[in-house]
């Protein structure tokens, strides 16, 4: 009989479909001893994320960083730079920010993910995630990454070229727009009673709709690849 009951599961748990949860590996240690203070820190060791979709990210040791992927403006709303619980998912975020080896929305993505990993509430993740696709940057142009490990920014696939469009397009990081600060506070308090009851595709919806006509977000799956340089 037992033995019946160990088959059955075995059965009815190989049915089950495959999911990977999102994971950091590597131990953060930040250069010099009190750095945090100082708002610029160096990685002393690599970090390394593997997301929900098993695709990996990677910073160097050596990758010098603010802490910060949203601006201070947000600290009432968000926390301080170098806070424990999201520090390793802003840096993994800001590093692949600066090297547009992925989409911007995948790699925006990412940073709710890697919250979500750390411990941060789902509500506050996803507050913070709604201010990087409002107000961080964007592009239309991939370059190739050096290879990090298997499936690890080594080469984007399945991505479609924009038509018509001239070369290189970038947006920096703007968190200036008088909007977003409010957008952020309703959506917490929306949130707080439930934070499943607005889903991470809703919220995209809400960032579009903030943006309407904005060239990055009608093009935000679609890249154009620049294969003469490539970025570690």
């Amino acid at each position: 009989m037992h033995r019946y009951l160990r088959m059955l599961c075995l059965v009815i748990i190989s049915a089950l479909p495959a999911y990977s949860f999102a994971q950091f590996t590597g131990h953060l240690e930040l250069l010099p001893a009190g750095c945090e203070a100082s708002g610029q820190c160096t990685l002393k060791n690599k970090l390394h994320f593997k997301d929900g979709s098993n695709v990996e990210w990677e910073a160097k040791a050596g990758l010098v960083t603010d802490g910060a992927s949203i601006p201070g403006i947000f600290q009432p709303i968000i926390g301080a730079p170098f806070d424990p619980s999201f520090i390793k998912a802003a840096i993994i975020h800001d590093h692949y920010c600066d090297r547009h080896v992925r989409p911007w929305r995948q790699t925006h993505y990412v940073f709710y993910e890697g919250l979500i990993d750390q411990g941060v509430s789902m509500a506050k993740a996803k507050t913070m995630y709604l201010a990087v696709m409002l107000g961080g940057p964007k592009w239309t142009q991939l370059i190739p990454g050096i290879e990090c490990g298997q499936n690890c920014v080594n080469k984007v696939n399945n991505v479609t070229t924009v038509a018509g469009v001239p070369g290189f397009l970038y947006r920096k990081a703007d968190y200036s727009a008088p909007d977003i600060a409010p957008a952020m506070a309703t959506l917490a308090a929306l949130l707080e009673a439930d934070a499943e009851a607005i889903s991470i595709e809703e919220i995209d919806a809400y960032a579009e709709s903030l943006r309407p006509g904005d060239f990055y977000f009608q093009h935000g799956a679609e890249v154009a690849i620049n294969d003469t340089a490539a970025i570690d």
